[in-house]
């Protein structure tokens, strides 16, 4: 059986970590690209079968045309974004503490 004491000591050794400002802006980032990501899926999941049900409706069909390629566009800028991010901090660590 799971205990309080269990719970807490699976929550300390993440409490009492000591963070760079480079793991923190990398964690950060990785949990926002995770994210976005994953929002950016299932939106493609939910404009393909908008498209597979459209049937004979030209509207219907050019509205899932258009968020698929909503969709292509934010997973572009998404994996552009986590990129940037990634290299300016490297950048910005390497400026700051030279090795």
């Amino acid at each position: 059986m799971i205990t309080s004491e269990d719970i807490k000591n699976l929550f300390v050794p993440i409490i009492n970590q000591s963070l760079t400002a480079e793991q923190l802006v990398a964690n950060i980032a990785n949990i926002a690209a995770t994210v976005a990501g994953i929002i950016a899926f299932f939106y493609l999941l939910y404009a393909g079968l908008l498209y597979i049900t459209s049937g004979n409706n030209p509207d219907q069909a050019k509205r899932a045309q258009s968020a698929i390629a909503n969709v292509i566009i934010g997973i572009v800028v998404i994996a552009l974004s986590y990129l940037l991010i990634r290299v300016i901090g490297n950048f910005a660590v390497t400026i700051i503490q030279p090795k």
